[in-house]
């Protein structure tokens, strides 16, 4: 399993592009190299109408690492029955740490 954050933006296609300022995506992917994992991270997200503007992290996730992260083990278990996962924090337009406001 390998986890990437990515920070994003939402692409001028986005139905929500004036509401949303940009997110935090937690991805959970379950492939057999780094490069595959990221690839299908990429392209979903893409998918989803946001333009990817930062990683910032990538790494090889074990149960065993993940343990350490408890909030997160629950996309971690469901990872490992869809291959994938995808969870979005997002902020509004204009929100206090929204580095374009």
């Amino acid at each position: 399993m390998f986890f990437f954050r990515f920070e994003v933006r939402p692409k001028q296609t986005h139905p929500k592009r004036t509401e949303y300022a940009g997110a935090m995506v937690n991805c959970w992917v379950l492939r057999e190299t780094q490069a595959q994992a990221e690839a299908v991270a990429r392209d979903w997200i893409g998918d989803q109408r946001w333009r990817i503007t930062g990683v910032d992290e990538a790494m090889l996730m074990t149960r065993e690492r993940q343990s350490e992260f408890p909030e997160g083990i629950q996309y971690f278990e469901q990872a490992e029955i869809d291959s994938e996962v995808f969870v979005f924090h997002i902020w509004p337009v204009g929100a206090p740490d929204d580095p374009a406001a």
